[in-house]
């Protein structure tokens, strides 16, 4: 449910970034100042219209972020004339002031395991709305699949996981567990397959709410319909807690934080830092060679002072490449940003009986 106190600092968030960002800027045309509101669609009030995320601008709003995404460019174009990938796109975005540019950002992907994150919103945001927090602790039988057996499954990329055992019971909060940390496939089915019509139901209204039709709950003509842009949404409003409650949107980047999965995003940066994050893959089997593999990773570094979100989606034919490739995405993110952030420390403490405000 939304917090109705949060409402007005959002709206100052949207409107007054923009006014501090101005001075600190090259004049650049108004229309690059024209943001977009997503409001809240699955709730009707007579009075009010719920903000769940803002853009404040363009990208070309902000020029400070211009070299970071010019050295991406160069390093994606890089990498798919090498044949590392045959399709890349990367959304990155300072949580702290909005600054923000995508590459490639038109292009659609199929989320693959990256739905399991919606699924998870699902019950909590039921348990949330409808009073009920015992939904987390209701036990349901997992069912594992014959494929995988008991205890191990093949749902990383190139490894086993932890596998949870078939019959079993087990609260639904330990399932949720199992398919975020692990990305268990069959967690992930257990789940689908104990909805009730309220879990349906908040499943939906995700889905209108942040504009992104779930194959779940619509049917989907494409395999590829999911831009990085779209799955950045989901770790915005998680973040600001403008969706779920504050509980609840805690619970769930905390949840990500504990994700397995090492090699991609989190391999780029010191292993100090927390990330929360989801991956999805879509392994197409060798019959099917003309239609890609696909690897994606989105979410969190939470750079000391300075979280920032980023999002790398690839389509490609060797995964063991592409997640190389993700890899290095945020390693140069992070060491262009840590550079920058550090002359801004240096600049600040410098002038420090000048009151400024140098947050980028």
């Amino acid at each position: 449910m939304l917090q109705r106190y949060r409402m007005p600092l959002i709206y100052l968030l949207c409107g007054g970034v923009i006014g501090w960002l101005l001075p600190f800027t090259s004049p650049i045309s108004p229309a690059n100042y024209r943001g977009a509101l997503l409001r809240q669609s699955s709730i009707n009030y007579k009075f009010i219209s719920p903000l769940l995320a803002c853009d404040v601008g363009s990208e070309e709003a902000f020029p400070e972020f211009a070299p970071l995404k010019k050295k991406l460019a160069a390093l994606t174009t890089q990498r798919v004339s090498a044949g590392d990938v045959q399709h890349i796109s990367i959304y990155l975005r300072s949580l702290v002031s909005a600054r923000w540019f995508e590459i490639n950002g038109d292009d659609t992907y199929a989320p693959a395991s990256l739905l399991k994150i919606f699924v998870m919103m699902a019950y909590y945001k039921e348990a949330n709305e409808t009073d009920n927090p015992g939904l987390l602790q209701k036990q349901i039988p997992f069912e594992g699949s014959s494929t995988f057996g008991d205890n191990t499954a093949n749902d990383s990329v190139g490894g086993t996981i932890v596998h949870l055992t078939n019959g079993r019971l087990y609260t639904v909060d330990q399932i949720i567990d199992q398919m975020i940390i692990y990305s268990d496939n069959d967690a992930y089915a257990t789940l689908l397959d104990s909805f009730d019509p309220h879990t349906l139901k908040a499943l939906q209204a995700i889905s209108n709410d942040l504009n992104i039709s779930l194959p779940i709950t619509h049917a989907e003509n494409s395999l590829n319909f999911m831009s990085v842009e779209d799955y950045a949404m989901v770790f915005r409003v998680l973040f600001g807690s403008t969706y779920l409650s504050e509980r609840y949107s805690e619970k769930a980047l905390a949840l990500l934080s504990r994700a397995k999965y090492t090699t991609g995003i989190v391999a780029g940066v010191p292993s100090n830092l927390v990330v929360a994050h989801k991956y999805g893959i879509l392994a197409v089997p060798e019959v099917s060679l003309a239609t890609p593999d696909e690897l994606h990773d989105c979410g969190i570094i939470y750079y000391p002072g300075h979280p920032y979100l980023l999002c790398v989606m690839t389509k490609g034919t060797n995964l063991i490449a592409q997640q190389t490739v993700i890899k290095d995405v945020s390693a140069s993110s992070y060491q262009w940003l840590n550079a920058f952030y550090e002359k801004l420390l240096s600049s600040s403490t410098a002038s420090s009986s000048t009151p400024s405000i140098v947050t980028p």
